[in-house]
């Protein structure tokens, strides 16, 4: 089956790279291809392809085109995301559906209504969108992590090895800091650090417009030689860090998944994270869950991981968690059963 998958990314250049630099993308293409599908890519609406029997289509927000396509040519459309029904709406205004203008709460409902198939990443989104809005064919298909890439590593004991860190991934822009909570995680570690002399916390993620603000507040907190700004960084980079770090901190207010959670875990990471969201449900008893604008609680964790004992048990049972709920293998089967039912 030829395979049209399409996300809207006028504003990148180069679309094409985005599809392979974000994970998620990646992995439901590749997925998509190893069920012997021919996978065709478009990043903007004049690249949907005419020939395609069947359009799959990241973000409710885009269907639109793809659902008029489909319905000229009377080929299927499977619509997929986070679809974000009441996310953040103290915090970050205008973000979720409840506070979107009334015509695009009219477009995201016409994608949940003429979609053939509408697949939720998570259960938390599954059950919240299909109990407060009509949706055709809902189905519950959680991301995937690639366990065998993302997997623990033999840990480094002796002398010679790095400073112990805390790790947190990041894009910088004024709306992702908020979501992430990276403001109240070098908060947190300002109220440990004199408690751990010789650890550092380590944020990578590209830089955006609070960027500045942030090494502002490193230096008001005088964490200056303590806090550490990675940039981008690549997978296997990111993974080392997983492997390596005393935990993964992420106080988000809100994920329709959590994939850096997941990846952190499965590495064998201890988590720091959140009570929103699906994040419980991804991490379950591998995550510290916090109210995420609790610094005290946030900072209470980090220490509860710095003085956990390095136990290579722990990150067998957390790498065995993500691979028997969040496997590549399962969600390439849900693909498989509910590409079979639409075509």
């Amino acid at each position: 089956m030829r395979i049209c998958f399409y996300a809207n990314m006028g504003r990148h250049a180069n679309w094409r790279e985005m599809f392979d630099k974000v994970e998620f993308y990646r992995v439901d293409i590749r997925l998509l291809s190893e069920l012997g599908h021919e996978v065709v890519l478009a990043g903007h609406p004049s690249n949907l392809d005419f020939r395609a029997d069947l359009y799959y289509c990241w973000w409710w927000g885009h269907a639109p085109f793809a659902l008029a396509l489909g319905a000229i040519r009377r080929k299927p459309v499977l619509v997929t995301g986070a679809f974000d029904y009441a996310t953040c709406r103290e915090e970050i205004p205008g973000m979720c559906y409840l506070d979107r203008p009334r015509w695009q709460q009219e477009v995201l409902k016409g994608s949940l209504r003429f979609a053939d198939a509408n697949l939720f990443i998570s259960g938390y989104e599954y059950d919240e969108v299909t109990h407060n809005l009509r949706v055709n064919n809902p189905v519950l298909a959680p991301l995937a992590v690639d366990t065998e890439f993302y997997k623990p590593a033999a840990r480094i004991d002796d002398a010679s090895a790095a400073p112990p860190y805390f790790f947190s991934v990041s894009w910088t822009s004024t709306t992702n800091v908020i979501r992430k909570g990276v403001r109240q995680t070098i908060e947190a570690f300002a109220r440990i650090a004199h408690e751990l002399p010789t650890a550092k916390l380590k944020l990578a993620g590209k830089q955006g417009d609070h960027h500045s603000k942030l090494e502002e507040l490193v230096d008001e907190l005088g964490l200056r030689d303590r806090v550490e700004f990675l940039g981008m960084i690549s997978d296997a980079e990111k993974r080392n860090h997983y492997q390596r770090c005393i935990a993964y901190v992420q106080p988000t207010l809100y994920e329709g998944f959590g994939l850096a959670i997941a990846e952190a875990i499965a590495c064998g990471s201890r988590v720091v994270t959140s009570d929103r969201g699906a994040v419980p449900e991804v991490a379950g008893e591998f995550g510290i869950c916090t109210h995420p604008k609790d610094i005290d609680a946030i900072a209470v964790a980090m220490l509860r991981c710095a003085e956990a004992p390095t136990d290579n048990s722990y990150s067998i049972a957390s790498h065995t968690w993500i691979q028997h709920q969040y496997s590549m293998t399962a969600r390439r089967e849900r693909l498989r059963v509910i590409l079979e039912s639409i075509k």
